[in-house]
């Protein structure tokens, strides 16, 4: 007869923290901090996967402070891949014998009572090969024909439009823009880079450049030629010739998954009598994929569109093998480019189809690295991408749509990626995004691209309604969260988004834009834009740290960067007043890590704290009921920190407000977040 299994015991008598950065970095050695129970009760083992069959090392408890232990243990990945994945298994035994009593697991997604999947532990790289200049990046992507022209002014029409001032959106009554070319190509970028390097960017993201019919040049017609429009080949030349003397980066869109209709492979226009589409003899008809009807495979369903066929070696040739294939060529001087952004990159594949996905990826990473191997190389997943990223020399990163730009536009503006209205709180935005990291290495993380704005979105500034104090709290948790902040050309620009209805591919005001004289807040914007800039490489925990929330709430979440001895907290409050949150152990993950170095650990041989923690047994965060007994200590070394004050919203940085903002954070009670406002606390160096 099956046992009643029911836990006697809902909540667990003790707290758990890990970080695969802090308080080290050294990947070798795993560090568990726990709370709540008496050490000599605990039995703490690290559950590893080197060859994936779970390893169980026993941990080492090596001292505590302040009712925090901590237990160390040597990785077994000796014998492993490079990709490796841990866990730990925590036991409890009885007050008076050596019996257990309770025992839970611990992994990225929290504590529960059985082994968790290898895909849920926790996460790392042995050997990890991404840039070393990854850290420190953020970049201005830039959609060429509508960003800026060498002439001084866009054509629409044949009718001048001078850039001194926004272009009002009724002059487009009568055309269509997406189909009109409106003069930006890639010297009048050149010309901008003071300016974008003055908004603290040091790297450039084009949209498609290749030759192609259309606007937005995903219909790819020659992929040896940039776009006629934009300057062609000589104009990227002169584009990295002069990035190179702002000692900034430059990242090229590939749209390999298919080329358009007019490349003359395909040729649907029968313009060389020998394309795929006319002709069942054609030496490039394998190229591609027919059904049994004849019709090709699209990329979704668009005729101008053919998908490639990577299972056929001429294609292979063509796009990433060859020496001067797309993806070699360009990242050769004097081009030069730093890497590519994959386009449609969970598409790509064999027979029409996704077929081979995974390998596809590697080997056009593979190719690229081997022609330059600092070369970042991304993809552009429009849903999970973890399928890819949590596989061994593969791309180094995405557009983090899942785990970002779609979260962060729900919580702010209540509106979708599909612009539908959605009811969104901080704790629904806390799930989304740890569910996404749950598994991927930190490594990776940090090579993603966050956005709040791209060329294919309704404007972010629109979306809030035009709220000012808003926008720049958004752009805080921008620069702030982990991986590769990301502006999308025109998010400086203030109301005159919606003034002038400026949608993500209107015309920009470049020359207004040079001379900081749009509106006074988008000469706002573009000062706080260098202001966080500086702020985020100031401080190691912004550009390589941890990323742990401490709290969320109906429209407030809270998060820390932890890096070694630096750590950088995040608070953000959406509503239109402030919020009160009580602290009770919410820094916990802080404090341990900062204050249990290893050359100051004490013997602790205390009473337990028992159940007055209360810490739910499938859950992350501690529930209200947790008042944060026994950290009293821990927040009195706090208070010793030299610590910075930084916020932007509506709540200005007065010293008034930053004494009284740190006076509550170092009491430990509770603290005060002020309405539409990001406060943002760092540690200066020790």
């Amino acid at each position: 007869m099956r046992q009643n299994t029911s836990s006697p015991r809902p909540n667990l008598p003790f707290q758990c923290f890990h970080t695969c950065t802090a308080p080290s970095v050294n990947a070798e050695t795993a560090v568990l901090f726990v709370r709540g129970a008496n050490q000599k009760r605990l039995s703490c083992t690290l559950v590893a996967f080197p060859q994936h069959e779970f390893v169980q090392v026993k941990m080492n408890y090596t001292g505590s402070r302040a009712g925090i232990h901590r237990f160390e243990a040597r990785m077994p990945f000796d014998e492993g891949s490079n990709l490796q994945f841990y866990c730990f298994k925590i036991a409890l035994t009885g007050k008076d014998s050596q019996d257990i009593s309770d025992v839970v697991w611990y992994s990225s997604l929290g504590m529960s009572r059985e082994c968790p999947l290898q895909q849920h532990c926790f996460a790392f790289e042995k050997n990890p090969t991404h840039p070393q200049f990854v850290p420190d990046l953020i970049c201005y992507q830039v959609f060429p024909d509508r960003f800026a022209s060498s002439r001084g002014y866009f054509t629409i029409d044949a009718q001048r439009f001078a850039a001194d001032e926004p272009i009002h959106a009724n002059e487009f009554e009568y055309k269509d823009p997406d189909s009109i070319h409106c003069g930006g190509d890639l010297d009048g970028l050149a010309q901008m880079l003071p300016y974008i390097r003055g908004l603290g960017c040091d790297g450039i993201y084009l949209t498609p450049i290749f030759k192609a019919p259309s606007v937005d040049k995903y219909d790819t017609e020659d992929f040896d030629v940039i776009d006629p429009h934009f300057g062609g080949n000589g104009a990227l030349k002169r584009l990295r010739k002069q990035s190179l003397g702002y000692e900034m980066r430059l990242l090229l869109s590939g749209t390999f998954n298919h080329t358009g209709d007019m490349h003359p492979w395909f040729d649907r226009q029968e313009r060389t009598g020998k394309g795929a589409h006319h002709h069942e003899d054609s030496p490039f008809r394998d190229f591609y994929s027919f059904k049994e009807s004849g019709e090709p495979y699209y990329h979704q369903h668009n005729p101008a569109l053919p998908k490639l066929n990577f299972a056929v070696k001429e294609v292979r040739q063509a796009i990433f093998k060859a020496r001067n294939s797309a993806v070699r060529k360009w990242l050769r001087l004097p081009y030069g480019a730093d890497g590519w952004c994959l386009a449609a990159a969970g598409q790509l594949g064999d027979g029409g189809t996704a077929r081979n996905n995974v390998k596809r990826l590697h080997q056009i990473c593979k190719a690229a690295r081997a022609a330059y191997p600092e070369a970042l190389m991304l993809g552009d997943f429009n849903s999970d991408a973890r399928y890819v990223l949590n596989t061994d020399e593969n791309l180094d990163g995405a557009i983090n749509y899942t785990g970002f730009l779609g979260p962060m536009r729900n919580f702010f503006a209540g509106v979708s990626l599909l612009n539908e209205p959605i009811p969104y709180t901080g704790e629904d935005l806390r799930r989304t995004t740890e569910n996404y990291s749950v598994g991927m290495p930190q490594q990776v993380k940090l090579c993603l691209i966050n956005q709040l704005d791209n060329h294919r979105l309704p404007r972010f500034f629109s979306i809030i309604g035009g709220e000012k104090n808003l926008y720049l709290a958004a752009l805080a948790v921008l620069y702030t969260w982990r991986g590769i902040p990301c502006i999308y050309q025109g998010d400086e620009l203030g109301e005159a988004i919606t003034q002038y209805e400026i949608g993500p591919r209107s015309p920009l005001p470049f020359k207004a834009m040079q001379d900081h004289h749009v509106t006074p807040y988008s000469a706002r914007i573009q000062s706080t834009l260098n202001e966080l800039a500086a702020l985020r490489r100031s401080n190691p925990a912004l550009t390589m740290g941890s990323l742990v929330f401490i709290c969320a709430g109906g429209a407030y979440f809270g998060f820390i960067r932890l890096y070694q001895n630096r750590f950088s907290m995040v608070l953000v409050n959406a509503a239109r007043q402030s919020v009160k949150i009580e602290q009770g152990s919410i820094l916990f993950p802080l404090l341990a890590a900062l204050y249990l170095p290893d050359d100051a650990i004490q013997a602790d041989d205390g009473e337990d704290s028992g159940e007055s923690l209360l810490i739910p047994l499938s859950g992350r965060n501690v529930r209200r009921t947790d008042h944060g007994e026994g950290l009293e200590a821990l927040y009195e070394m706090l208070s010793r920190e030299s610590l910075q004050l930084a916020v932007y919203g509506q709540q200005k940085p007065t010293e008034s407000f930053t004494q009284s903002f740190l006076t509550e954070l170092t009491a430990g009670h509770s603290l005060t977040l002020p309405a539409r406002s990001t406060v943002i606390v760092n540690n200066r160096e020790h």
